[in-house]
This record gives C-alpha cells, sequence and structure tokens, in this order.
C-alpha cells in the first residue's frame, strides 16, 4: 500500500473503533483473518495485504450497521450477506491523487470502495465452540476469543483474540510456514495464488521471532507473558514487545519466522 492508503486505513480502523467506544462494545470486537495474522507475524499489515478485517458477534450487527450508516456522507458502508464493509465516500474521479492521498477509491464493478475495513460477524455453536457467520468452515473455541487481550497493529493497539495462535488455524494452514497472495482488494479479484516459504521473504520484511521473557523476570510476573522481536533480514532485533500469550502459543512454529541468527535472551 501507498502511504496514502495505509493512512487511510488507519483512519477508517480508528473510526471504528470509535463506532463500537460509542456503543460500549469496545470490548466485543477484536482483530481477525489477514490483520490478526499482520499483528503476529509483523506488528503490522501484512505486507502483501490490502485490507483489513475485525470481527464482532453477530447480536451486534444491527446496531454496528445503524451507527455506521450515521457517518454518512464522509463514510460509505455497503451490507453484504455475511460481511459489512466500511470506506470513505469515494473520491471524484477526475479528482487530483498522490501517493499520499487519503480516500477511498470507486469500483466500477462493485458498489464499495478501497481501501476498506471487513466486518466479519461470528456465532456461538454451542457453550464452547463458534464459527464465522456464513462460512462455517470457519469454526473455534470462544475461549481462544475471550477474555480479549491487545496485540500491537501498525502505531497502534487494538483488540485482539486471547489465544490468537489457536484461533487462527481456522483460517490458515498449520502445517507449514508458507505465504501466500490470492486476492487483491485493490482490484477486487482473484489473482493466480502465489505461494512462497516466508524464510524466503526474511531478507525483504521483518519478520516477529516470539520468546519466553528472560528467566530472571520471572519470578514477579505471571506465566503468559512472551517478548515479541521484529527481526530484520540480517537478524537484528528492529524492536521489542512485550505482550500476553500463552506458552504453548509462545512455542508454537505457526505464524512467526524464526531468524537463524537471532537467538532470545
Amino acid at each position: 500500500m501507498s502511504p496514502g492508503q495505509y493512512a487511510t486505513m488507519e483512519k477508517l480502523i480508528s473510526q471504528f473503533e470509535q463506532v463500537m467506544i460509542s456503543l460500549k462494545l469496545q470490548d466485543q470486537w477484536f482483530l481477525g483473518a489477514g490483520s490478526l495474522l499482520g499483528s503476529l507475524q509483523h506488528h503490522d499489515y501484512i505486507p502483501w495485504d490490502d485490507d483489513a478485517d475485525v470481527g464482532v458477534h453477530l447480536r451486534h450487527r444491527p446496531r454496528i450497521q445503524r451507527a455506521l450508516s450515521n457517518l454518512q456522507p464522509k463514510f460509505g458502508t455497503y451490507w453484504q450477506h455475511s460481511r459489512d464493509k466500511l470506506f470513505f465516500k469515494p473520491l471524484d474521479k477526475n479528482a487530483k491523487t498522490d501517493l499520499n492521498t487519503i480516500g477511498s477509491h470507486a469500483f466500477s464493478n462493485a458498489p464499495w470502495a478501497w481501501p476498506f475495513i471487513d466486518i466479519f460477524y461470528y456465532r456461538e455453536i454451542d457453550a464452547v465452540k463458534g464459527e464465522e457467520f456464513r462460512q462455517d468452515f470457519h469454526k473455534f473455541n470462544l475461549s481462544d476469543i475471550f477474555p480479549l487481550t491487545y496485540r500491537p497493529f501498525g502505531k497502534h493497539w487494538y483488540p485482539a483474540p486471547r489465544r490468537p495462535i489457536s484461533f487462527l488455524r481456522s483460517y490458515y494452514s498449520s502445517k507449514g510456514q508458507h505465504c501466500f497472495s490470492s486476492y487483491s482488494h485493490a482490484l477486487e479479484k482473484a489473482l493466480l495464488p502465489k505461494y512462497m516459504d516466508c524464510r524466503k521473504l526474511m531478507e525483504r520484511y521483518a519478520f516477529v521471532h516470539r520468546c519466553p521473557i528472560p528467566e530472571q523476570e520471572r519470578d514477579d510476573k505471571p506465566l503468559g507473558f512472551c517478548d515479541e522481536h521484529l527481526v530484520d533480514g540480517s537478524g537484528r532485533s528492529v524492536h521489542k514487545i512485550r505482550t500476553a500469550l500463552d506458552p504453548d502459543e509462545i512455542d508454537a512454529p505457526l505464524y512467526t519466522v524464526r531468524h537463524e541468527s537471532f537467538k532470545c535472551p
């Protein structure tokens, strides 16, 4: 994404967050799908992703739709069968734009505009299990979501499932660490799928390496904290962020790439 497109996404997520706060639902929404994967792998968007994904319970959908509709005309909305979209009122087709322009661009073949936020909804199957609405192949344990925690995403922290790796298993392969791209939201069309060993991308993109907190710091802290290092292609830690994460998720080899030159402190 260009700087302007990235800033547009930031403003859209911020606006959605403000709506959820106004509805007293701040503890009911969370990063999901590609955005959650980006937070785990990069502390930001996946570099080759181009939308944001947030989840919320289906019972809140009518209230959220009414609140988002009230954001017009500055923002636009579109209700799909299973998901909703939030975007800026489309830029005029003759508007002059550059890489720093903030706003959403209209499609000729779709009634929404990009960049946008994808809002997906879930519902309970029973007291233990949940599934994405009308995407019932995405099934997960409700205890993997709640109680929510907060995770870094770009320059901000947003609500996220408390066991993000377990939650993402319902979306992405758990058989190997592959980076892939198969859809362009900017073009709103499927692309020829591309799969690659994520390790081959380490020279180009920084990846998060999860570490247990140092042993000397564990006595006065409960279990469930992780030092997440963003490691560049040379094996250098760009930054370290401490997050709440269960021990088995810290050790999981999924949704991370471990640089052979980097060792946990």
